[in-house]
């Protein structure tokens, strides 16, 4: 049986769509798996044992280009992939542009989302198998259940997101702690005091502690934290998405936000406390017992506004939310210590 996946981005969905991937194995020991993704995130599908290729796509800047080389790359992509022939293909992005590129491939039909459950209801009509699933559920089971469906299984309850293997060479570290500094919206982000108050905490407590960072913004936060907390490190450089993932595993917890690494740590299975605000963790949140989604305990009328910028703050404010700046750091280490006992 060969099979392929198509989920593009982000890297939050590359990470929710693992479990599915996990499934398909444990029914299908023989199926061979190809996953059409950007060409950014082909590292992490690689990590999946079961994923045969990773089908790198440049979709992004194909279309933000739209010029005459980005449609001559597009025709050589698109005949490279139609020199293979897949017994199922399956969007499971459930966007206008994931199933044209589901359309590209060659096969026995598109597998996706009926017209009330896929994000974009008019990629129905590229399916020859639309399917019926909740979408009142977490991204990982909405998966789940659609490769279920195309294929013909009832996934078990337990989740395998499949990639720790990838990393036993890695020793855990029990006094180790990693914070996630950095996201893409400046609604998600914490208040820099709260990250130096919990880092103090960790440091006395005779955690180490080093922060993650990926810009220069996030690096100047990272130094800000460190002023007040010198014993608390971070990485010279900005790291690969391998070695940000080897940290994860090393570290007895992680304290995190909204933000692709947060899921990372999720996948690895360490101990993680995610911070949301502006966005809400009921869909598309960690998952998993050693995880928690921490919120503020009595939402504000506003949340999830699911807004790059706060209505309350003036414009380009830099200021933290109060969704994100009521969350106190006492809580969070609270948190953190009861999942670290537990696992």
């Amino acid at each position: 049986m060969r099979i392929l996946l198509v989920k593009m981005s982000s890297m939050g969905d590359i990470f929710h769509t693992f479990p599915a991937i996990s499934d398909i194995k444990k029914q299908f020991p023989n199926a061979e798996i190809d996953w059409v993704v950007e060409d950014s995130f082909k590292e992490i599908v690689q990590w999946h044992p079961q994923v045969r290729q990773a089908i790198p796509i440049h979709l992004r800047r194909w279309m933000k280009q739209r010029d005459k080389q980005s449609w001559q790359e597009f025709k050589a992509w698109r005949k490279a992939l139609r020199a293979e022939n897949y017994d199922y293909i399956i969007d499971a992005q459930g966007l206008l542009k994931s199933a044209i590129v589901a359309k590209c491939a060659q096969g026995k039909g598109i597998d996706g989302y009926d017209k009330y459950s896929a994000r974009e209801g008019i990629t129905h009509w590229f399916y020859k198998r639309p399917h019926e699933v909740d979408k009142n559920q977490h991204a990982v089971e909405r998966t789940r259940q659609l490769v279920g469906k195309a294929l013909g299984y009832i996934p078990e309850p337990k989740l395998n997101f499949g990639i720790n293997q990838n990393f036993t060479h890695i020793q855990k570290n029990p006094r180790k702690l990693i914070f996630i500094i950095g996201t893409s919206w400046v609604t998600k982000l914490w208040a820099t005091s709260e990250w130096q108050t919990l880092t103090r905490t960790a440091v006395d407590a005779g955690f180490a502690v080093e922060i993650i960072w990926g810009s220069a913004e996030e690096q100047a936060i990272a130094d800000q934290i460190i002023n007040a907390c010198p014993q608390a490190t971070r990485p010279m450089q900005r790291l690969s998405i391998t070695t940000i993932a080897e940290k994860l595993v090393e570290a007895a917890g992680v304290v995190g936000l909204d933000t692709g690494f947060s899921h990372l740590a999720g996948a690895l299975e360490t101990p993680t406390i995610a911070l949301y605000g502006a966005t809400s963790p009921l869909k598309v949140g960690l998952i998993g017992d050693h995880t928690r989604n921490l919120q503020l305990s009595e939402a504000l009328d506003c949340m999830p506004c699911h807004k790059r910028h706060c209505k309350w703050l003036p414009e380009n404010s830099q200021d933290t939310p109060q969704c994100m700046a009521d969350i106190k750091a006492t809580q969070v280490w609270a948190e953190l210590q009861k999942k670290i006992a537990h696992y």
